[in-house]
């Protein structure tokens, strides 16, 4: 009987320290699955990027753009906002990269591993697009995805189809890039949770809705 007056509070007092470990370091999968993120994102070329310090200790919960749940230590949201490399030309007051890097594509799978994720920002990356067969709608996976960024990208009309299977969405941003002509709303029609739609600074003409009206 003693042993088992006393063995419930060591149990938990175990249970607790665990939990602080795993909240401070992560889980090994995610901060495995964030240094493959590092090593397919960073630009070398651009030293002020949040990447750099990713892998320096093991708190990866601590990492710039990264942030964990305090109760699990899971990764619950990652926020990538230009860490490729955009610079301010100061006599024009526009941001630009180099154009001879070309385009650069994402593989959206890199992100399967984080379970919990609720946010992803991918803004400001001069992404073109998504690797062949690795796109947005492999994050389909995430149920618990609520808020995705893709502002300031190159992203053309093709994203919209990799989307349609992110039915756990309820924040969707694409402004800024580089969709145009006639979007057909039909594209959005599987985003039944969507709340916010920005489309903002894009050459959209009009939208077409299944009956053909255009607005």
């Amino acid at each position: 009987m003693e042993l088992n007056r006393f063995s419930l509070p060591v149990a938990a007092a175990i249970m607790m320290i665990n939990a602080s470990l795993l909240v401070q370091g992560c889980l090994e999968e995610e901060r495995t699955a964030l240094l493959q993120i590092k090593t397919s994102m960073f630009d070398p070329d651009y030293m002020a990027s949040a990447l750099l310090s990713w892998g320096n200790d093991a708190l990866c919960c601590g990492w710039p753009g990264v942030y964990c749940d305090p109760i699990t230590g899971r990764v619950n949201e990652i926020d990538l906002f230009n860490v490729r490399g955009w610079f301010m030309d100061h006599s024009t007051g526009v941001w630009s990269r180099d154009a001879s890097k070309g385009d650069w594509y994402l593989n959206a799978t890199l992100f399967l591993p984080f379970q919990e994720l609720n946010t992803l920002g991918l803004g400001m990356n001069d992404i073109a697009g998504c690797v062949a067969n690795e796109g947005f709608e492999k994050l389909s996976r995430l149920n618990k995805l609520e808020s995705l960024y893709l502002g300031f990208n190159n992203f053309n009309n093709s994203v919209l189809s990799s989307l349609k299977g992110l039915s756990s969405l309820k924040h969707l941003s694409l402004m800024g890039n580089q969709l145009n002509g006639s979007i057909d709303t039909k594209d959005f029609d599987s985003l039944s949770k969507l709340e916010e739609l920005d489309l903002s600074g894009n050459e959209i003409q009009n939208f077409v809705t299944s009956t053909g009206f255009n607005s």
